[in-house]
């Protein structure tokens, strides 16, 4: 029998006409999910409440983890703090937080990691990956580099957090677009963090400072023999990247989409490329 699997979208006000964009191409190509789980900030729920559907919930903080108050911005950006916390985190390592939160709280066997700024642009039955006896695991084989220094902070945390030895350098990198995680194995990453720590995993990992939560999932992974069983490594990705260069216009799009191998189904075109909403809504899905 294949796995049952959901979608998670950590987001927030900032994103959220991405999210929108995301939204209506899920609704246009994707099938073979049970639920499309958008989590966002309290201060952010009634922005995002319109995008809830049969087949979509919006997810606020307080859902799932300790209320976070804002404490003011530095270098741009805006922290955040609550009990447990220590130190005040940033936006970003909250989405992080509540990705993995989404995925304990949610029923779904498998579930799939999707940014806002992803965009579907082929059909994509999901079923096509659940019916595999493993769950896709993407990596990149020693993608970390000694001078990379903070993947390697990252990696080097999530083995800490893990209670496993330090891993060597150059190590796998975990961190891709539209990531494939087990329910059970995030149940069974944070027992081991909890246990190791005597925190709420949550705690553990943001006293930590400077994590990502892909790199501590792949170690968890790459860290138990039982877990790593049931995992299957994969080193390409459904979605194709544009990360730099300047914004794409129509003919740019179009060009950049008919570069999609077989296996690409979805296009992430990062946000400080300038590239308008616009265009990838007329491209996509006109």
């Amino acid at each position: 029998m294949a796995a049952s699997i959901s979608l998670i979208t950590p987001s927030y006000s900032g994103d959220f006409d991405a999210c929108q964009l995301l939204c209506e191409s899920i609704d246009r190509f994707v099938t073979g999910f049970d639920m499309h789980y958008i989590v966002v900030g309290d201060e952010d729920l009634a922005l995002f409440g319109p995008l809830a559907g049969p087949r979509r919930r919006i997810v606020p903080n307080s859902a799932l983890l300790p209320k976070a108050y804002p404490v003011g911005r530095w270098r741009g950006r805006r922290y955040w703090w609550a009990p447990g916390f220590g130190l005040p985190v940033y936006g970003w390592h909250l989405q992080q937080l509540r990705k993995i939160a989404m995925t304990l709280k949610q029923e779904s066997d498998w579930i799939m990691c999707v940014d806002s700024d992803n965009c579907f642009c082929r059909p994509f039955d999901l079923s096509e990956v659940t019916r595999r006896k493993t769950v896709p695991h993407f990596v990149t084989p020693n993608g970390i580099k000694e001078h990379q220094s903070n993947h390697a902070r990252w990696l080097a945390n999530a083995y800490s957090l893990l209670g496993l030895p330090e891993p060597n350098i150059p190590g796998d990198d975990f961190i891709g677009q539209m990531i494939v995680w087990e329910a059970k194995a995030a149940h069974q990453m944070v027992e081991r963090i909890e246990t190791g720590s005597g925190r709420p995993w949550w705690s553990a990992i943001v006293r930590k400072r400077q994590f990502s939560e892909y790199l501590i999932y792949g170690a968890a992974v790459a860290g138990d023999p039982e877990i790593a069983k049931r995992h299957e490594r994969m080193t390409s990705s459904w979605c194709k990247t544009y990360w730099d260069g300047p914004a794409l216009d129509d003919s740019g799009l179009v060009a950049f989409i008919g570069q999609l191998g077989p296996t690409e189904k979805a296009i992430a075109i990062q946000s400080h490329t300038g590239t308008p909403i616009e265009v990838i809504r007329r491209v996509v899905l006109s």
